[in-house]
């Protein structure tokens, strides 16, 4: 029943325009700049041999000076939040939530419910990521960043989680980047789900974890602690630097707010 319950949702989230729109919004920025700051690399390639720029140094999650990567992390709770998780308050609007009540399937509603709206926020995060690697390593050689060739930004512990791997096993590095982005946007749509066990219009759900990370960002920014800004050290290249204890502190925080607010929630509206 309750892997019945789990197709049912999977059903349901590729069914939603939401969720395509999320990963067309990814997959424009992702195409927008392979086609801006990568294309225009192969006359350089044909000069240099292609050993200045590979793939692990000019993807879209390495950070940089683009403009496109500033906006894919500024857009990242909406493109986590925007496939599924206002979905518990849509279906407390039409009844659903009290057709399953009496039918006691609440359980594994809120169950499935919650992993799908984690794997669906991790997915539509990491989808224009994977997207600009396969396009990079089509366009770009496969060349291992050396230490002096690519001085001209190196990575080391002041910028980059485990800068040794980077420049041993890059495509592991790489590979770690988006894992870790896909974990930080599946707690930004948890985060949302939980807040839509309180609110009722769905647009609120959505941008709550976009508005909270906002404030926060501006906050940190204003005490000078730079290197906390979740959207900053989440680049491979950090340009304010990197925190191991802020990575921690933030998933901390922010999973142990989504679980408390969804267990209050269905405790709140559906436990009688």
């Amino acid at each position: 029943m309750e892997r019945y319950m789990f197709y049912l949702l999977i059903l349901r989230l590729i069914k939603r325009p939401s969720f395509y729109i999320s990963l067309a919004i990814g997959a424009i920025l992702a195409i927008a700049y392979f086609w801006t700051e990568e294309m225009p690399l192969k006359e350089h390639l044909e000069l240099t041999g292609g050993i200045s720029f590979t793939p692990y140094t000019k993807w879209m999650g390495i950070g940089g000076i683009s403009d496109y990567p500033a906006l894919y992390m500024f857009l990242l709770p909406i493109l986590a939040t925007l496939p599924f998780s206002d979905l518990y308050s849509r279906d407390r609007s039409t009844g659903y939530i009290r057709f399953l009540i009496i039918r006691g399937k609440q359980k594994q509603y809120f169950f499935s419910l919650f992993l799908i709206n984690f794997l669906a926020g991790m997915l539509t995060a990491v989808f224009p990521l994977l997207l600009n690697i396969y396009l990079s390593f089509m366009s770009l050689p496969n060349i291992k960043p050396d230490r002096a060739i690519n001085n001209e930004m190196p990575l080391d512990s002041d910028n980059t989680f485990l800068p040794d791997l980077y420049y041993t096993h890059p495509f592991v590095h790489m590979l770690l980047y988006v894992i870790l982005i896909g974990i930080f946007s599946g707690m930004f749509a948890s985060i949302a789900l939980g807040f839509g066990m309180f609110i009722k219009k769905s647009f609120v759900v959505l941008i709550t974890p976009f508005a909270s990370l906002y404030v926060i960002n501006m906050v940190l920014s204003t005490l000078g602690h730079q290197e906390m800004i979740s959207t900053s050290f989440l680049q491979q290249q950090a340009t304010d630097g990197v925190s191991l204890a802020s990575l921690v502190l933030h998933l901390f925080i922010g999973f142990m707010l989504s679980f408390s607010l969804y267990i209050l929630g269905v405790k709140k509206n559906v436990i009688r």
